[in-house]
């Protein structure tokens, strides 16, 4: 039991740090997206990508350990939070359990808060392309005559960013 409660106090160390790599990551993405750094921005979905892939064969060794775990405790693991578990282990097991859940907490909480900050700079970023495209589309217009004089008449929006009337 003492070698299960270790291995998962290593894994949850291990995601600890892939969530702070993770996080770090997500702030230099905000910075790309806010500097305009295409190559910094694409590195970053690069490097997210593979931290992620890290987290996922991460939890899936995490869940293993914790099926065992609740195997050696004669428990159900569907539902056995990491607080549960520290209820029914030793002292000294149970902080560790403790601090890792909540370092673990505290930077997912961090990296959700910055994630919604680069969704919300993202998004604002996209209405500003939109309508800058808008404005394009809308100085000329969409048939326009060519005479033999050479001129072209496009209506009465060519050219025209504001309305003269009040």
């Amino acid at each position: 039991m003492e070698h299960l409660l270790n291995k998962l106090i290593g894994l949850l160390a291990h995601a600890t740090e892939i969530y702070q790599s993770l996080l770090r990551v997500v702030q230099n993405e905000k910075d790309a997206v806010v500097g305009l750094n295409l190559k910094q921005l694409n590195m970053a979905c690069k490097t997210k990508d593979n931290l992620l892939l890290k987290l996922r064969i991460l939890e899936e060794q995490r869940q293993q350990v914790m099926d065992r775990v609740a195997d050696e405790l004669g428990c159900s693991s569907r539902g056995l939070t990491l607080t549960q578990l520290s209820q029914q282990v030793d002292e000294s097991y149970a902080r560790r359990l403790l601090d890792r859940c909540t370092d673990l907490l505290a930077l997912i909480q961090t990296l959700q808060d910055v994630t919604q900050q680069n969704k919300s700079l993202m998004s604002h970023s996209m209405q500003l392309i939109q309508g800058s495209c808008n404005l394009l589309n809308n100085l000329m217009a969409a048939n326009p005559v060519y005479y033999r004089s050479g001129n072209v008449d496009n209506g009465d929006q060519t050219g025209r960013l504001l309305s003269g009337d009040i």
